[in-house]
């Protein structure tokens, strides 16, 4: 009877890992556009001079550019740090430009395109939550191990002495 309530505990923390491990991997597939940057189509490439460097170990805005948006030359900040004035940089500028906006790096240049990267990052976030989940489960199982066994090992006596 006990090993069956045993067995039955392990099934139901599995189950239990296994729908939070489903959850948490939708959540982590589904980003919110809005905390991670906005969709794709939100953003237009663009080239980018660097006005003004800021400094990387001083709490700063970021660099100061210059970037031409629909044939006007725009200042804005740049989401980065270091580079050198008259820098040009490869750019993402939002396809809203009306106020005060960020200019962000454009995406990497080579064997990805912005789609594979978006699939990229969002791979990476779903295995790293499954990492977690994981790690957490087993933290569980041997604690539960552990604390089984205590409990059914017997007393030690040491009264006797060889």
């Amino acid at each position: 009877m006990g090993r069956r309530r045993g067995s039955a505990s392990v099934a139901l923390i599995l189950l239990v890992l296994g729908l939070v491990g489903v959850g948490a991997v939708s959540v982590a597939w589904w980003p919110l556009p809005a905390v991670l940057g906005g969709s794709p189509a939100e953003w237009r490439p663009a080239t980018a001079t660097v006005i003004e460097s800021a400094s990387c170990a001083a709490s700063t805005k970021g660099d100061l550019v210059e970037v031409t948006v629909d044939g006007h030359r725009v200042q804005a900040r740049y989401d980065g740090c270091g580079h050198r004035r008259g820098e040009r940089l490869a750019v993402r500028v939002p396809a809203d430009v009306s106020g005060e906006f960020v200019v962000r790096p454009a995406a990497r240049v080579g064997s990805e395109t912005a789609g594979e990267s978006g699939l990229r990052q969002r791979l990476n976030r779903v295995l790293l939550t499954l990492a977690g989940i994981a790690g957490g489960g087993y933290i569980l199982m041997m604690r539960w191990t552990t604390r089984r066994e205590s409990g059914h090992s017997p007393p030690r006596d040491h009264t006797h002495v060889r």
